[in-house]
């Protein structure tokens, strides 16, 4: 059975039940009970809110990961939960510091520039952590009894973020978002904007470049890419990976671009470079 269309002026199903949604009921319980009673409309909004957020952390799924350990980070970081979901980790964050995790059957992960959080139970049981690196993404693990987990410092080298790390941490919001009453809606659209240029860049791509020779150098690029590309959102081989950077690379009239030296750098790199697609873009500031 295939799937029906959504009616018109609605992207999908979800949002026409929430659009539609009877909340009488909801609203009569509170009419008796509550000083600041919400208008139907308001129960709506509330539901369309819950559900862009969902959205959003389908497309950006590091933002569940700092949700969830929001208070974790905070007592770790020193600074305010609210402030580390907004505004994602900083470069300052950071240390030369790594992460080591040791499981029973003998795998073991090294993450550099990285630490953990979660408390380890005092009776040994199995917990959750959650590895937050600068440039591989953050993660999570269960350890049991007889796997370890372990911080490893290096007094005396400590990381010195670049200038260019610190410029992207303090870049204020620019574009149509900045200044408007809109803010949340207008960054949540553009969100599932990018999400979509981000794929038709990737199908261009993976049509365009086949079957790519790589030299050494450009296979550990294309790994990072790789590695962005799913922080993005977009699950895909290296070799897919490789024909998107490859793209990018022939756009700027080269060979092979230099940007994919981390993870993070590769992540910029595409989301600046990305090509829109103009004919669902609004004009900047209303004009």
């Amino acid at each position: 059975m295939s799937t029906p269309t959504p009616p018109t002026d609605f992207k999908s199903w979800l949002d026409y039940a929430i659009a539609t949604m009877d909340v009488r009921g909801a609203h009569l319980d509170r009419i008796f009970s509550e000083d600041d009673i919400p208008s139907q409309d308001d129960i709506r909004a509330a539901a369309q809110e819950e559900l862009n957020h969902l959205k959003q952390k389908a497309v950006m799924p590091w933002i569940g990961m700092l949700e969830n350990w929001q208070f974790a980070l905070s007592k770790r970081l020193g600074r305010s939960a609210e402030n580390i979901v907004e505004d994602n980790l900083l470069a300052t964050d950071f240390s030369n510091d790594s992460v080591h995790v040791q499981f029973e059957d003998g795998t073991d992960l090294t993450f550099r520039r990285a630490f953990y959080v979660g408390e380890t139970p005092a009776d040994g049981s199995i917990h959750r952590v959650a590895v937050f690196t600068e440039h591989c993404g953050y993660h999570e693990f269960w350890i049991g009894p007889s796997d370890r987990i372990s911080a490893n410092s290096m007094p005396g080298a400590r990381y010195k973020p670049s200038d260019e790390d610190l410029a992207w941490d303090s870049m204020a919001p620019v574009g149509r978002e900045f200044g408007s009453p809109d803010f949340d809606r207008l960054m949540d659209e553009d969100a599932k904007r990018f999400a979509s240029d981000l794929a038709r860049w990737i199908q261009q791509s993976s049509a365009s470049n086949a079957a790519l020779q790589l030299e050494e150098d450009e296979v550990s690029d294309a790994r990072n890419v790789q590695l962005a590309l799913r922080e993005l959102g977009q699950d895909v081989t290296i070799d897919v990976a490789a024909s998107v950077w490859k793209h990018y690379s022939q756009s700027l009239m080269a060979n092979w671009m230099s940007g994919a030296e981390t993870v993070q750098s590769a992540a910029r790199t595409l989301y600046l470079n990305c090509p829109r697609d103009q004919s669902h873009h609004e004009p900047m500031n209303g004009g």
